[in-house]
């Protein structure tokens, strides 16, 4: 997977896992990435450069693990895709490149540094119109969450793309897990 995509699907991890802590939409219990919450904290604590870092990792685990709540009951649930449990290979890309911005946070593309910023107040509208997409996409409802096919040739980053899309049918805390099941 190129570092392009890479860059791209953490984005949209990091502009949904913003949009779910507790000041706007609620799905998490958390509230690192503000500078009124843990942010301060982790900036007295890491530094002013790798603390917006340090948060990325709190609020993505915060969303793999509500997300890991709700695939935990499906039936076949090791097959099951979502934004914050992608592909494992996608996965490990992810993982490497937050490592990366780690060590070099100077190449942290300004777009992902914008939704880390903690003196941003964002509002959920203003994050979810960061994803762009161009209309809402098809999904099915079930008992587990909303599902969408992934059709072969569709690249991971349109996949993805989806996936955060959908969240804007979600309530304030109400986190409706959308999915993609492997065939």
């Amino acid at each position: 997977m190129t570092r392009s995509n890479t860059d791209k699907i953490l984005y949209l991890q990091l502009i949904i896992a913003r949009m779910g802590e507790k000041e706007l939409m609620n799905w998490w219990n958390t509230d690192i990435a503000y500078e009124m919450g843990g942010a301060d904290f982790l900036k007295r604590l890491l530094g002013e450069t790798l603390a917006p870092l340090a948060a990325a990792e709190g609020i993505l685990k915060a969303a793999h693990l509500k997300e890991m709540q709700l695939i935990e009951d499906m039936p076949d649930n090791q097959t099951v895709h979502t934004l914050f449990r992608p592909e494992p290979d996608v996965e490990m890309a992810l993982q490497e490149r937050l490592r990366y911005f780690k060590r070099y946070p100077e190449t942290l593309p300004k777009e992902i540094a914008h939704i880390l910023d903690p003196k941003k107040d964002w509002q959920s509208e203003e994050l979810f119109n960061l994803i762009q997409p161009e209309t809402l996409p098809d999904f099915m409802g079930s008992s587990f969450g909303r599902e969408i096919q992934k059709n072969l040739g569709v690249g991971i980053v349109d996949v993805m793309t989806t996936l955060a899309a959908i969240t804007k049918t979600n309530e304030k805390g109400r986190y409706v897990l959308s999915y993609y099941s492997e065939a």
